[in-house]
C-alpha cells in the first residue's frame, strides 16, 4: 500500500513540474503582435487624453478605439462626451463610456492606406475641442 502511495506522489510531482514548465510557454504564446497600442496622449486643458487602438497597428475596416480621459492626480473623467472618426468625410461616432472609470470605447472605420489620423472630439460642459492622433495602418495581406 505504501508503494502505491509513493508512486502517486511521484507522479503528482512530475505532473506539477510539467505544468510549471508548460504554463509560462503557453502564456508567452499569447503575446502576439495584435495587442493594444497607445497611439498617443495629449493634454486638453487640465485633462490628459490617451488613445489606444486594437489591434495594433489598425487594419482597414473596423478597429476598436479606447480613449482614456483623466484629470488631476489621474482621477477618471466620466462626464465627458467623446466622438471619434478616422476620416474627415465620415460622420462622428460617439464612444461608449465604460463605467465611471474615464474609459470610452468604440469601433471606428479605418480606410485603406498607409497613414491616417484619428480625430477625437471631446465635450465637457461648455468646453469642446478636437484632438488629432496620427497613426499608420497595417498593410493589407
Amino acid at each position: 500500500m505504501q508503494g502505491i502511495s509513493l508512486l502517486r506522489r511521484r507522479a503528482g510531482g512530475r505532473i506539477q513540474a510539467l505544468l510549471l514548465f508548460i504554463l509560462p510557454c503557453l502564456l508567452a504564446g499569447c503575446g502576439a503582435d495584435d495587442g493594444n497600442a497607445q497611439i498617443g496622449a495629449q493634454r486638453w486643458g487640465n485633462l490628459d487624453v490617451a488613445v489606444e487602438v486594437r489591434p495594433s497597428p489598425p487594419r482597414a475596416g473596423h478597429n476598436e478605439v479606447v480613449v482614456i480621459v483623466s484629470g488631476e492626480h489621474h482621477r477618471p473623467i466620466y462626464d465627458a462626451l467623446v466622438y471619434l472618426r478616422a476620416q474627415p468625410d465620415l460622420p462622428w461616432v460617439q464612444a461608449i463610456e465604460d463605467g465611471h472609470v474615464g474609459v470610452y470605447r468604440r469601433a471606428v472605420l479605418f480606410a485603406d492606406g498607409g497613414a491616417a489620423a484619428l480625430q477625437v472630439r471631446l465635450q465637457r460642459g461648455s468646453e469642446e475641442s478636437v484632438l488629432i492622433f496620427p497613426l499608420s495602418l497595417r498593410a493589407a495581406r
